[in-house]
């Protein structure tokens, strides 16, 4: 009898010992399981264009351009940058905005710092102020476009937003958002004609 006993014992304890390895090995998959949906998770949400830089209008807050060489252009652009990242939220500092004629940098602009959300959309107005000596070779071509038959003048606007990508408040990465813009600025029909867009970003 003494020897049933001790062999019931013994039993009891290996069992008992299996079950605590199928419960280690248990968790241990699960732990695992959730170190990779995490990894995945933080993957997609850090993957290139964690925000994007949009020109929702461009009003021609005053034009004097004359044959003479004078000229003085004054624009209100609204600017829309969108972080579409589901669960990481985009801190931007201070960004640059800048206008080309021809290539040629005509005005520039420093917008303040702020934060979106995931999933969220910031909107601010710049106004820029053409510079005449930067664009005093360009004068005579952009006069003939003022005063020609459409009074559309061509631009590219540029910006640049760097910030911090933060995933559930936890994991941090530096990001720099480029964008530029060819847009068509109507002097006779307040607005942008048309408007496109490409994107880059730095990590």
């Amino acid at each position: 009898m003494p020897t049933a006993a001790c062999d019931h014992r013994s039993a009891a304890a290996a069992a008992s010992r299996r079950r605590l390895r199928v419960c280690f090995i248990v968790s241990l998959a699960v732990l695992l399981l959730l170190a990779v949906a995490v990894a995945v998770l933080a993957i997609t949400a850090l993957r290139p264009h964690p925000a994007d830089t949009t020109i929702s209008t461009i009003r021609l807050t005053s034009v004097s351009l004359s044959p003479g060489l004078s000229l003085n252009v004054t624009l209100d652009v609204v600017l829309s940058i969108r972080n579409p990242g589901p669960v990481a939220s985009f801190a931007h500092f201070w960004r640059r905005a800048e206008v080309y004629y021809h290539g040629a940098l005509g005005a520039d602009a420093i917008v303040p710092p702020g934060r979106i959300g995931a999933v969220g959309t910031s909107m601010g107005t710049v106004r820029l102020t053409v510079l005449a000596d930067r664009l005093a070779g360009y004068a005579p071509q952009m006069y003939g476009n003022v005063a020609g038959s459409g009074g559309d003048v061509s631009l590219t606007v540029r910006t640049t937003v760097p910030g911090t990508v933060t995933v559930l408040g936890l994991l941090r990465h530096h990001a720099v958002v480029l964008t530029v813009c060819d847009v068509v600025v109507s002097v006779r029909r307040p607005g942008t004609q048309s408007s496109s867009c490409h994107y880059r970003t730095k990590f």
